[in-house]
């Protein structure tokens, strides 16, 4: 095993394990005083600020040990740290990652590039709440074969992620909430009609056996929270249907992030298009769909 992939695997125990024991009914923009935080020098192209300079859009070099080279948003701690960059120019700073955030600071322009490329707009959604999720074969971490519509008669709430994401306020953060999620039903007696599904759009690595032990990691039951993916046609056209965009970049993916909850009908009842969703606005959500709430 690659040092990189025996850092990811030590990471994501360290996530699962906060997941169970702190509710994660909230969310923090950075990591409090006295957290583990890694830090990485790196060096990029900002392309765009977004958030009223709360995210920054840059396409960085490869950060030895850690990740790939790929565009992406990043958090960004200083928004006055943008003001004066424009899209093109080359900078560095600094990437500093805790157990369940990230955040980039010291921002320093070093030069400027000819052209850059602006990457596409987001799409909040290409599906309205109350229009019928499109059915499609997927499969599991068992290897079992099975469709989405075989989950009408219960509220379903399933989200877009790869194994080997890397940053905690992308894809672990969608699989430590679906956990909290997860909890909250668990210890509802009156609510036991849901399921969870995380979605890989990374098939050639995450097989059966990854997403096997990827669902160990986060505690899945598997009654009620499978991890499972599909041929990339499958996905694309799934993912696309909410406005999820997924660029490959090497070994590694540029994307947006998607949640969904569909209510016992099969018809879309929300779509969180971000990160900063709190665990109990979803489960309110699916509890809202199982009493068939408005």
């Amino acid at each position: 095993m690659k040092t990189s992939q025996r850092r990811w695997m030590l990471k994501a125990v360290c996530w699962v394990a906060l997941a169970l024991t702190v509710p994660l009914f909230g969310t923090r923009l950075f990591a409090p005083p006295g957290t583990n935080v890694v830090h990485y020098a790196v060096k990029g192209v900002f392309l765009e600020s977004r958030n009223n300079g709360g995210k920054a859009v840059i396409r960085h070099e490869t950060i030895p040990g850690y990740m790939d080279a790929m565009t992406m948003p990043f958090n960004v701690r200083q928004p006055d740290e943008l003001k004066s960059l424009k899209p093109g120019d080359q900078i560095t700073f600094r990437l500093n990652v805790a157990d369940t955030e990230d955040w980039i600071d010291e921002i320093h322009r070093t030069g400027t590039s000819l052209s850059v490329a602006l990457p596409p707009k987001e799409i909040a959604s290409e599906l309205d709440p109350g229009a019928p999720v499109p059915d499609c074969v997927l499969t599991n971490q068992s290897g079992r074969a099975f469709r989405l519509g075989e989950f009408k008669g219960r509220a379903l709430a399933f989200t877009f992620f790869f194994s080997r994401c890397p940053l905690p306020t992308f894809c672990p953060r969608m699989n430590n909430n679906l956990a909290a999620v997860q909890a909250a039903l668990q210890a509802d007696a009156t609510h036991t009609n849901w399921q969870l599904l995380s979605i890989s759009f990374d098939p050639q690595f995450d097989t059966p056996a990854q997403l096997a032990s990827h669902a160990a990691l986060y505690k899945a039951d598997t009654n009620h929270w499978n991890f499972a993916t599909a041929r990339p046609d499958v996905i694309r056209e799934l993912s696309g249907a909410f406005g999820l965009m997924v660029i490959s970049d090497g070994a590694s993916f540029s994307h947006n992030l998607r949640t969904v909850v569909v209510d016992p009908a099969g018809r879309v009842r929300k779509v969180f298009a971000d990160n900063e969703w709190a665990p109990e606005e979803l489960a309110n959500e699916m509890r809202n769909a199982m009493n068939r709430r408005p």
